[in-house]
């Protein structure tokens, strides 16, 4: 079967099951995964070989970038301790310990093989957890941890990960020496993501102030960029890991501030679907894989492997939460200062942080990159066993931690701090005042003095609702609800009769799209003002 059938196989595959997940109650990675098996049973799947490197070089760029592109900066930068003990210090616990563990539990894995599974499985996938707790208020602190620590630990975890490959190709390994390296690979892929990230900025700038650039040019740039940082990098042989989270990082920060509207709007579009496609590629890929790994894992019996799987599983969980409550309260106890500066821990909170260790995506990529050649043309060693294991443990995080989540949230009584929505209320209030005043101040002529009246009634309605205490807007709500809906039922009519002029030929498809879009704009717009309610 060729290529471009099987990818869009696939991608038909990933749009189905995610359909198909809004109706059953299983997380949507263990449904494509599935997924994958089935499709492994259609002739001519079955045997697809996924080339590592491509496959690591073509789905961990825009994964990282993304991540970078899309953390809250102020709340990262503010939440940095707990964030770097969880990702660098148990990073490296996770890899020691792991290896260890799997060298004596499994003798036929060598040492280095051992360390890059530990490197494989510590990366955490704050996306999941998102997705668990969207519908639960839980502070936010806790929220920016877990998104600040699954950032720096994927770069972390895919470095070591790439070291503890190369020991395994090579055959030779210094643990003073692969310090060392870290820290000028580290440095030095920094550097490039930061000025791969500053060029192209620089370069969409200049496209905008030329006005030799429209949104789909801006979007195929900001999708370019990850993989630009991630080759330059490895060109100059830095970490392109890093380089990509850096460069994911500063384009946050730089398209928030410089882009058109419309440009945002499409690029923003464009990177969700395009994360979903890559997401559920991965999971079904390894689904698709899952045949030919278990038969590659003759040697074991399913006791045996069953018995791996829960070890490391439960190794890797326990180590968490262990961690997690040593590096929460350690550093209160020792020094005054952290007492000072930081707010009182709950234990119930910290708990919920040391349970939200459920892996994902990254991990199932850099397990599906291991090499299948190792040093002097022999066989990776175990491979297959490495990406059974790894698998086990996104697929047994997942059911653990995300059946039980919610339930122990509600359990330990855990409930939001309300500052994300108390910051966002002040910030529509603001935003809405600075427009009235605008208004007021601009220099209307007498046939605008009707609209300017109507303009400044309706930002003086929003400023009342939001200032209005909660018990006081029911009568509020519902009357906004009722013209929401009348909003609705007339754009609904616009389109309709848009519809019947085009049928009737009194215009042609493009007149249509172009008012039809218009009319998709205003509604959009519609439903962002009733979800960005408080």
């Amino acid at each position: 079967m060729e290529y471009l059938e099987i990818a869009l196989a696939l991608l038909c595959a990933v749009a189905a099951l995610g359909a198909l997940s809004k109706r059953v109650a299983i997380p949507l990675p263990i449904l494509q995964m599935a997924g994958g098996v089935a499709i492994s049973f259609v002739p001519g799947f079955a045997d697809i070989r996924i080339d590592p490197p491509l496959f690591f070089a073509l789905f961990i760029p825009p994964l990282l970038f993304s991540e970078g592109w899309r953390i809250p900066k102020r709340d990262f930068f503010r939440v940095m301790r707990p964030v770097l003990l969880l990702a660098l210090g148990l990073v490296a616990l996770t890899i020691l310990v792991v290896g260890y563990l799997v060298h004596v539990l499994i003798p036929g894995v060598p040492l280095a093989a051992a360390f890059a599974l530990g490197a494989i499985i510590s990366p955490t996938d704050a996306v999941a957890v998102s997705a668990i707790t969207r519908k639960l208020q839980i502070p936010d602190r806790i929220t920016h941890v877990i998104k600040g620590e699954s950032l720096i630990n994927d770069a972390s975890g895919l470095v070591a990960f790439k070291f503890a490959v190369a020991a395994v190709l090579t055959g030779a390994f210094s643990l003073q020496r692969a310090a060392l390296s870290f820290l000028v690979l580290s440095l030095g892929g920094a550097i490039v993501g930061l000025a791969v990230a500053w060029i192209v900025g620089g370069l969409r700038l200049w496209l905008l102030r030329r006005e030799s650039s429209e949104p789909i040019i801006q979007t195929t740039l900001s999708l370019l960029t990850p993989f630009a940082a991630y080759f330059a990098a490895e060109q100059l042989h830095v970490s392109g890991i890093l380089a990509v989270v850096v460069a994911g990082v500063y384009a946050g920060i730089h398209d928030t501030r410089n882009l058109a509207t419309e440009t945002r709007l499409q690029t923003w579009e464009v990177w969700t679907m395009l994360l979903f496609a890559f997401n559920g590629l991965v999971f079904v890929l390894l689904g698709l894989q899952l045949r030919g790994v278990i038969a590659g894992l003759a040697g074991h019996s399913w006791r045996e492997l069953a018995a791996y799987a829960a070890i490391l599983s439960a190794t890797v969980i326990v180590l968490r939460i262990a961690w997690v409550f040593i590096g929460a309260y350690l550093p209160r106890w020792l020094f005054r200062k952290v007492r000072e500066r930081e707010e009182p821990l709950h234990p119930a909170d910290v708990f919920i942080v040391g349970w939200s260790g459920i892996r994902g995506s990254i991990t199932l990529a850099a397990a599906l990159s291991l090499p299948f050649l190792a040093a002097a043309g022999q066989f990776f060693p175990e491979r297959n066993l490495l990406i059974y294991l790894a698998g086990s443990v996104i697929v047994i995080t997942l059911l653990v931690h995300g059946l039980t989540l919610p339930l122990l949230i509600r359990w330990f009584k855990i409930v939001g701090d309300g500052i994300a929505e108390r910051e966002e209320n002040m910030a529509r209030i603001a935003v809405a005042e600075a427009a009235i005043r605008q208004i007021r101040q601009h220099a209307i002529a007498p046939h605008e003095h009707v609209f300017a009246a109507r303009l400044i009634a309706s930002y003086e309605r929003k400023i009342q609702h939001l200032a209005a205490a909660k018990k006081d807007r029911g009568d509020f709500e519902t009357r906004v609800n009722a013209e929401s809906s009348l909003c609705f039922d007339a754009l609904s009519a616009e389109r309709e009769e848009l519809f019947r002029l085009q049928q009737n030929q009194s215009i042609n498809e493009e007149v249509l799209r172009t008012i039809q879009r218009e009319i998709d704009y205003a509604e959009s717009s519609l439903l962002g003002s009733i979800e960005g309610r408080p």
